[in-house]
């Protein structure tokens, strides 16, 4: 007698349940911003924004490192880093240049020893170019030449401004203008940045007595003229040092004079 042999179903696989995630969206969002924050940085007043955006992705960066998409989240934190990074560096690069925009930088020009002595003077190698003293001639890029003479003492007059006056004492101003186009010598109005003794030295308006009406006026120095006037400075009874800065447009590098008075 056959036995007949009794087939039993054989149970289908049961599915392997999908690991769950964490923090995984937090170390995409990451990634996403610190992109944004790298390709905004290089723009100015946009990259105050991109930074921001930049130190929310850092923020979920860091929690996402605690989940497991650690290597999404750690390049988003590298890139989040390096977008705040890019952006202080560009911001600090554009306060620097908007500086010396307005305020110009300081005895770039060239420096010779006078109108009878066009011959430069030459800083020693390694050391920073001093400042143009009394006799010496300050030239700008353009051709533009100054030059200030030695002080003399002048007497103000009973109605000399400003009252009160210690010691006055004066000097003369030759401008050269070797530039193409005409000058106007009154923009080198440098009363407002003169000092005695790192102390602000009050130009001297004086119509009536031996000081003069303070600086060069309205005068039009033509291409290859010069150009000559006088102007005082109020300063203390004793000796010291007069710092005399001329600066011959907004934003341009400045002339400083320094030397006894």
């Amino acid at each position: 007698m056959e036995h007949q042999q009794i087939s039993h179903p054989q149970p289908y696989p049961q599915p392997v349940a999908a690991k769950p995630t964490k923090f995984a969206a937090l170390a995409w969002a990451a990634l996403i911003l610190g992109v944004v924050g790298i390709v905004g940085s290089p723009i100015i007043i946009l990259n105050n924004l991109t930074a921001v955006v930049a130190g929310v992705g850092l923020v979920l960066g860091f929690i996402a490192l605690f989940g497991t998409k650690k290597i999404v989240a750690v390049i988003g934190v590298v890139l989040c880093v390096l977008g705040i990074v890019f952006t202080v560096m560009v911001q600090q690069a554009a306060v620097e240049e908007l500086d010396e925009i307005i305020n110009g930088s300081t005895n770039q020009g060239q420096v010779s020893g006078g109108v009878d002595s066009a011959a430069p003077v030459e800083p020693k190698p390694g050391a920073a170019q001093a400042p143009p003293t009394w006799g010496q001639r300050y030239t700008w890029a353009d051709g533009l030449a100054v030059e200030v003479s030695a002080p003399t003492p002048c007497t103000p007059g009973e109605y000399a401004a400003p009252p009160n006056i210690a010691r006055a004492t004066k000097v003369t101003v030759t401008v050269t203008n070797g530039t193409d186009k005409s000058f106007d010598a009154g923009l080198l109005s440098f009363g407002s940045d003169a000092q005695f003794d790192g102390r602000k030295a009050e130009t001297v308006f004086d119509s009536s007595g031996g000081c003069g009406n303070g600086g060069a006026g309205n005068a039009t120095v033509l291409p290859g003229k010069t150009y000559t006037y006088e102007t005082a400075f109020s300063v203390g009874a004793q000796p010291g040092e007069l710092q005399i800065t001329l600066q011959p447009t907004f934003g341009s590098d400045k002339a400083v004079f320094v030397g006894q008075a």
